[in-house]
């Protein structure tokens, strides 16, 4: 239930106004039968009835008004909460056995918005308006009220034969709709291949092949709850209204109960009727995000994930090694029988071609992989795949930057805190400084820098990896897409401005370059 994850009192005042609320039709009910009793045999005022009337509307008016206000507050409540699981799963963890996509985090959680929490609400009002009415009827007349209240369980016989249906035609239209949304990223991230080849009808055929079976897959889930709720409908009105109405006009004519009580408990029945048709219909909106939600459940459920005290202090770096470390992945080997002695303060390129398992080298060294053979030790201690332990050692500058659509200082600290003279002094080592004058820190950086040279993103990329003070600095390639002059800059910027250790793995370097370096080992 989506609800738990809202705060017990809000449930408890929905609960509470939404039984306020459900009087409105038990106290419409009430001044129904007193209309028809006093048109029949005149006792009293009518203008106090009237007044009377009008005044409890405007009260039940501004419970309704509270209403809205405390439901769409729970409604908000949940989907901020919702997102705030989603998000911290999506950043903290990587489980290869649960993943989610930007699909599941627009599409599908918005599913779930929008019709599980809305039908989970849904169901408390319309059970607490059902009894209110119930209750109210009883009073009137039991074995009248008996009878309507039988036959308005008739729905739940169409609910048993359609609920199942309703749940497989909707994990079909999620799988249907997950690959629609990675075809169209495919798409939109080969375009330029496309065109290359003259590809393109083909490609607008295999995209709209896919939406078509997507919305399909939709149409059928659509088209199956649609009919459940059109024959249950009917079964109702034939089973709730027509039936029991038989039976009232009968104990009218006999005299065992009066016009204004029987039209009271008709008017009452309709909340029978419809309130156990809106719960059906909203467990069938329930059912169709089932899938969905089971994929949640299991999120959630996941305590795994990167951890670690934001207090812990790595303490000094006094040196790694690898010896003969090797990797196997997939049943594939990538590499094995990998040395490498790093001492600190050393600047230390690796070479290898493109394909090698660079990227990889670099992901057993952070700890984000544990490598199938071989010793991996820092500080003289075993750190093989401990990323807890040792990812705090290292920063890293990749190829191509990251770089998002926010200030230039959110993009070099990521929100973390940090004192403004460092980050001035490491923009003065990469070369932003004049930027920043020119611009500012608030400075709003384009969606992937495109209000940006190549050469300024790659400096925000350094300066983030500069600012951390990580004893070790990781690039990868970080240069490879620059030109001759703007390389040897940034070189000249990570290997004689940092006195920290670097790693470089590349496939290229040009030899002014090499000179930096004090060991250059080649692989492959």
């Amino acid at each position: 239930m989506t609800l738990k994850y809202v705060e017990s009192w809000k449930i408890f005042f929905y609960i509470l106004i939404s039984a306020i609320k459900s009087l409105q039709i038990v106290f419409v009910a009430y001044i129904f039968k007193r209309f028809i009793n006093f048109a029949e045999q005149p006792q009293g005022s009518l203008l106090q009835l009237v007044f009377f009337a009008i005044l409890g509307l405007i009260i039940f008016s501004i419970a309704s008004i509270v209403y809205q206000c405390i439901y769409s507050n729970i409604v908000a409540s949940v989907n901020i909460k919702l997102k705030e699981l989603a998000s911290n799963y999506l950043v903290k963890v990587q489980n290869k056995n649960v993943k989610i996509d930007s699909s599941f985090m627009t599409n599908d959680l918005k599913q779930v918005e929008t019709q599980r929490v809305d039908s989970e609400l849904t169901i408390i009002f319309n059970s607490i308006q059902f009894v209110a009415a119930i209750v109210s009827a009883i009073i009137g007349s039991w074995l009248l009220a008996l009878i309507f209240l039988i036959a308005s369980f008739t729905p739940a016989l169409f609910q048993i034969i359609f609920g199942p249906m309703i749940e497989n035609k909707s994990e079909k239209w999620e799988l249907a709709n997950s690959h629609y949304t990675d075809t169209v990223n495919e798409t939109t991230a080969g375009i330029s291949i496309v065109d290359l080849y003259d590809a393109e009808a083909s490609i607008i055929d295999r995209l709209i092949n896919t939406a078509k079976r997507m919305e399909l897959a939709l149409m059928r889930t659509n088209r199956t709850k649609g009919i459940a709720t059109e024959i249950t409908t009917t079964g109702a009105y034939i089973c709730g209204m027509i039936t029991p109405f038989a039976f009232g006009i009968y104990f009218v004519v006999r005299g065992n109960i009066t016009l204004g009580t029987f039209m009271m408990i008709a008017q009452l029945a309709n909340n029978f009727i419809n309130p156990i048709i809106d719960i059906f219909a909203a467990i069938n909106d329930v059912k169709t995000t089932t899938p969905i939600w089971k994929r949640f459940q299991e999120i959630i459920a996941f305590n795994g994930g990167k951890t670690i005290d934001e207090n812990t202090n790595v303490g000094s770096f006094n040196g790694l090694s690898l010896k003969n470390i090797g990797i196997q992945m997939n049943n594939k080997k990538i590499f094995s029988g990998v040395s490498l002695l790093v001492n600190p303060g050393e600047k230390i390129l690796i070479e290898a071609p493109s394909g090698w398992g660079k990227s990889t080298l670099f992901n057993i060294l952070i700890g984000n992989y544990h490598a199938s053979e071989g010793n991996y030790s820092i500080n003289g201690q075993d750190v093989n795949g401990n990323w807890n332990k040792i990812h705090r050692y290292f920063s890293f500058i990749q190829q191509k930057p990251f770089v998002l659509e926010d200030t230039l200082k959110y993009n070099i600290t990521l929100g973390r805190k940090i004192s403004n003279k460092k980050i001035n002094e490491v923009a003065e080592m990469v070369g932003l400084s004049e930027l920043v004058k020119e611009k500012g820190w608030n400075y709003k950086v384009a969606k992937d820098g495109l209000n940006l040279s190549g050469g300024q993103n790659q400096r925000i990329e350094i300066a983030r990896a500069l600012v951390a003070e990580r004893p070790v600095l990781l690039a990868d390639e970080a240069t490879s897409a620059l030109d001759k002059s703007l390389s040897e800059k940034i070189h000249q910027t990570i290997l004689k401005d940092f006195s920290g250790t670097v790693i470089e793995i590349a496939h290229k370097t040009s030899d002014n370059e090499r000179k930096f370096f004090n060991q250059i080992i080649k692989l492959g």
